[in-house]
């Protein structure tokens, strides 16, 4: 039989039940789609994760206190940051910005917010990549007239003062007034080093005399010279804190965290999390091939006399295995287009807050392993069909 005798008689079989044919491509259509669109959701949250790192600055290193198993450990102090800032050994470093934070009641004319109230310098700006919508950001200057100055974040500023006229305007954090001069741009540092998105900045001296009180710091973000340096930067901060504090290991006492370490640690998440989604999204694509087996069997079954009237005319195995196949992979084809064209569709908006990524290896294994579903589980019916004895074949119906 000729390959175009073969494919024209898989066609009638697919046309001969257009329902049931539907129905087994729309199982592949799940099963394809769901690949391609739990895989992009895996994509768009490290994507994500690598946005939110690369926003907190490429050589930007966090420094926070740590913890022994009897309770806090050893505290940063203002004298941490000077001695980070003028020593020698810390050559990599550029930048170094403390900062004290508390969670307070800020006022803005009738309304009323809880937000994180931080305090640090003009550095913390310049390290962190942050990004002003308005305004400015904090400088030098503002701690010699007073201090009494505050930047804020977009989600404070929407939240205090939602007609958008914050610079220029005074809000009171318990009963100091500061003066905004500026607003972060949405998804600023802030966001990401803090968590809420809802905090203000000033000039660490006023906050501390103000707000938090003269104790110790929260953090210091510290600028290596370049991301190459990173690392080198923050073994050199351990370094001058373990002088510091007295000790050869005092270095040791505090948590100290780079972008690279944060991608390690978060990627191994995101990689994990890529796994799971895509092992949930193969088990729907096994559930249709299981489905094309079964539809198969009983197209096999539904044309036994068929296949025995083909045989006792002379028609070989091979021809009629190759029909059966060719229906069960044009089934899957078709579905596999068209569950690549339905995840195109659903990743267009972001899912759970979450744009999804499409790679096209993903579009390619997934559109693979459709046509490998129609190959493999299109083999048992076939094979089946074509062992077929063309005189019990011929009793059927009879």
């Amino acid at each position: 039989m000729r390959a175009g005798d073969l494919l024209g008689a898989a066609v009638r079989g697919i046309t001969g039940n257009l329902t049931r044919s539907i129905l087994t491509m729309v199982m592949i259509v799940i099963g394809v789609g769901s690949v391609i669109t739990l895989v992009a959701v895996g994509n768009g949250a490290s994507k994500q994760v690598n946005d939110q790192i690369a926003a907190l600055g490429a050589s930007a290193i966090t420094v926070s206190p740590g913890f022994s198993a009897t309770g806090p450990g050893t505290q940063l102090e203002l004298e941490d940051a000077a001695a980070i800032r003028s020593s020698l050994v810390a050559s990599s470093v550029a930048r170094v910005a403390p900062q004290v934070s508390a969670e307070r009641r800020v006022v803005a004319g009738s309304r009323s917010v809880s937000l994180s109230v931080v305090g640090t310098t003009e550095d913390y700006f310049t390290i962190t990549n942050a990004l002003i919508a308005q305004g400015r950001p904090l400088a030098a200057s503002d701690a010699l007239g007073g201090g009494e100055v505050t930047v804020l974040d977009a989600r404070s500023a929407a939240a205090l003062f939602p007609a958008g006229d914050a610079v220029g305007q005074t809000v009171l954090v318990g009963s100091a007034p500061f003066r905004v001069v500026g607003v972060l741009a949405e998804g600023g540092a802030a966001q990401q080093v803090f968590g809420s998105g809802r905090t203000i900045y000033a000039p660490i001296d006023r906050v501390r005399s103000s707000v938090t009180g003269y104790g110790p710091l929260s953090a210091l973000t510290v600028g290596a010279v370049s991301p190459n340096a990173v690392d080198q930067a923050a073994a050199e901060v351990r370094t001058v804190l373990a002088r510091q504090h007295g000790s050869v290991d005092g270095g040791g006492a505090f948590d100290i965290s780079t972008p690279n370490q944060l991608r390690s640690a978060l990627g191994g998440s995101a990689a994990s999390l890529n796994g799971m989604l895509a092992g949930v999204a193969a088990i729907s694509l096994l559930v249709g091939g299981i489905g094309v087996t079964n539809v198969m069997l009983l197209t096999v079954r539904e044309r036994t006399r068929e296949i025995g009237i083909r045989k006792a005319l002379g028609a070989r195995p091979f021809s009629i295995a190759g029909q059966f196949m060719i229906e069960a992979t044009a089934l899957s084809i078709i579905g596999g287009l068209l569950g690549v064209a339905a995840a195109f569709i659903v990743t267009r908006t972001p899912i759970n807050g979450i744009p999804p990524v499409i790679e096209p290896a993903t579009v390619g294994l997934a559109a693979g392993l459709s046509i490998g579903i129609g190959i493999v589980f299109g083999t048992y019916p076939a094979v089946r069909a074509s062992r077929m004895d063309p005189v019990q074949a011929l009793r059927v119906g009879v």
